[in-house]
């Protein structure tokens, strides 16, 4: 019991924290001593964390459904908005539904080598660093400072000090209200910019990438702010996760874990699933990425190091 919640809890946070959930989901048993989980177990964690990212936008796909089979009820306006979107976001699943039905073997057959897995955890960082530090060089879209209105004479020497003006970092949102919010922004993008994002998540069959941290990297790439390269790699992970699913449903029957172990693991992965989608979400309206490639090449670099002394 205690494994299926470890392993359910790992899998629910590193699906969509930008960590990698295939090289954790690879190592971590390793290292805790813990069997190597079923293909079966593993199909059911992911479940658990389609579970999640629904219930998280519950609301968006409600209104996808609406927009195709009562658009009266949204309207013509919000109708073609969501159709639009429901358009991008099919266009950006093609290249990794193509890639992955092509390359899913090599994928599989990385993944389970935990030393190589965390190797493939290193290198692919490299991604995300150079997203930042383009990003730190390169304004993605102008975003709205607040400033406060201009104090009045008897005020500018007062124990207030002069006028705040918060900083904004670049690639997040604005904090006045003529910022756009990450609905907005996803309202308006344009479609090569949903195909750079659905070409980048094909790059996450690679043990050790993450989905989300390829997917904003991307997104910072093409001028997208950090939240809203989110939502829509969150959206996007959606078809994904229920493709791979379904590809892989004939394994089910293979599982040996406990029918109680199957269903703890995948309540819990559909419990840190939701944490995780929730947390990064409001992290990145006013933070980086950087946390995370810190982390990444640390725990990494500590991967390789332990496996490599383990197998020696």
């Amino acid at each position: 019991m205690i494994r299926a919640l470890v392993l359910g809890i790992v899998q629910g946070l590193t699906e969509f924290l930008p960590i990698s959930s295939s090289a954790h989901l690879s190592i971590v048993p390793r290292l805790l001593g813990f069997p190597t989980p079923t293909l079966a177990f593993e199909v059911l964690l992911h479940f658990g964390t389609l579970a999640a990212v629904v219930a998280y936008f519950a609301r968006d796909l409600w209104a996808f459904v609406l927009c195709l089979v009562a658009p009266g009820r949204l309207g013509p306006l919000e109708t073609r908005t969501r159709r639009r979107l429901l358009g991008l976001l099919a266009l950006a699943s093609i290249p990794a539904a193509v890639i992955g039905f092509l390359l899913q073997d090599w994928a599989d057959a990385q993944t389970a080598r935990p030393l190589r897995a965390s190797i493939w955890m290193v290198a692919t960082t490299t991604i995300m660093i150079a997203a930042e530090l383009y990003a730190r060089t390169h304004t993605p879209r102008p975003v709205a400072v607040t400033t406060t209105a201009p104090p009045a004479d008897h005020e500018q020497n007062g124990p207030s000090g002069p006028a705040h003006r918060p900083t904004v970092v670049p690639g997040t949102r604005g904090a006045g209200p003529d910022g756009p919010t990450p609905e907005e922004e996803l309202k308006r993008l344009p479609v090569a910019k949903a195909a750079g994002i659905g070409l980048a998540q094909a790059l996450a069959l690679i043990p050790g990438t993450s989905r989300s941290g390829v997917t904003i990297s991307a997104g910072l790439f093409e001028g997208v702010t950090r939240e809203a390269a989110a939502r829509f790699s969150f959206l996007l992970s959606i078809p994904a996760i229920l493709g791979a699913g379904i590809l892989k449903l004939d394994e089910l029957s293979g599982a040996t874990e406990t029918p109680v172990e199957l269903v703890a693991g995948t309540l819990a992965a559909a419990v840190s699933g939701f944490v995780a989608v929730s947390f990064l979400l409001r992290l990145l309206r006013t933070r980086t990425l950087w946390p995370f490639i810190w982390y990444r090449l640390i725990a990494g670099g500590l991967f390789v190091v332990l496996l490599a002394t383990v197998r020696s």
